[in-house]
């Protein structure tokens, strides 16, 4: 979503600053929510470490809350235990959408997440001349709301992360000398018509997940079992939730870059930040509040695609 690319709902919503050092996150879910590494997570230069990292305390939190908001440890999936595995698969391939176009554009990607509180992370150990792709963090959370992508970024939100930027002899204003929008890792530096590419990356990969699969099962007279018709009809789910146009959503996010491509200018931060607090009370009222208006809104897409 503009400057932010962030990803979206139950697999990334738009694109929001993220916490950590000069990045910012991109995606999944309804819940744009912070992502809280924990201190083990991180090396003596504030980056995460190489191999596998396990945060136990984002675990249990994880847990407690999952289990408050089911009837018991029975009924935390409902008797559905096919359910989850499809909900996470459309999320990795959601986020990979976001992933990759980032990657095509020349955007250093930090970390790519699948559900929120992240409780266990691998980080491949760089290596010189090594793939752009072992720089990315790939995390798993335990609560199944959606996911996000991390997109490295300029911005600096305390003074210690603008002396770390200084000390790599990186500004916080435009492009360094000699640097050019495609040649910058950073995702703000790049043409808003990358971003838009970027944004929709998620939904595009979620909408050829759903075609791919709809036609494999009309070819075997629709029997294609349970898992593949839950992934199917999850695909679509996240490309429709994910397409609203409402920021944090990637929705948003391609509207302000649609903004942009049209006026030559980006929305200032004080609009994003309204536009922002404006979108999660809508995400509130619109999934948790008053769910039978998505209700509404999917069985009106399914009717329209299925006929039915």
């Amino acid at each position: 979503m503009s400057d932010k690319e962030t990803n979206k709902f139950p697999s990334g919503w738009g694109d929001e600053p993220a916490e950590g050092r000069n990045e910012q996150r991109g995606e999944n879910g309804v819940e744009e929510v912070s992502h809280a590494s924990g201190v083990d997570d991180m090396d003596d230069n504030h980056g995460p470490k190489d191999g596998v990292t396990f945060n136990w305390v984002n675990l249990i939190i994880g847990v407690v809350v999952v289990l408050c908001f089911s009837d018991g440890a029975n009924g935390l999936f409902s008797g559905d235990w096919v359910f989850y595995p499809c909900l996470a698969i459309a999320v990795v391939i959601h986020e990979l959408g976001h992933v990759v176009m980032g990657k095509a554009c020349g955007c250093f990607i930090k970390e790519m997440q699948v559900f929120f509180l992240s409780f266990i992370s691998y980080k491949p150990k760089v290596r010189d001349g090594g793939s752009s792709w072992r720089d990315i963090r790939w995390s798993l959370g335990i609560l199944p709301l959606g996911g996000v992508t991390i997109f490295k970024s300029r911005e600096a939100k305390t003074k210690g992360e603008a002396e770390d930027l200084e000390s790599e002899g990186l500004g916080t204003g435009s492009m360094e000398m000699g640097m050019t929008p495609a040649t910058s890792p950073y995702i703000e530096d790049k043409p808003a018509w990358q971003r838009l590419l970027i944004s929709a990356g998620g939904v595009l990969f979620n909408v050829a997940t759903f075609l791919i699969i709809y036609v494999a099962m009309q070819c075997v007279a629709g029997e294609g079992g349970v898992f593949w018709g839950k992934l199917m009809m999850l695909s679509l789910i996240l490309a429709v939730l994910n397409i609203l146009p409402i920021y944090p959503l990637d929705g948003g996010s391609i509207l302000f870059s649609l903004y942009e491509i049209v006026t030559g200018k980006k929305p200032s931060p004080g609009f994003t930040n309204v536009c922002g607090w404006i979108g999660f009370v809508f995400i509130v009222l619109f999934f948790w509040v008053f769910p039978e208006w998505l209700g509404g809104l999917l069985d009106g897409v399914f009717r329209l695609v299925f006929g039915r």
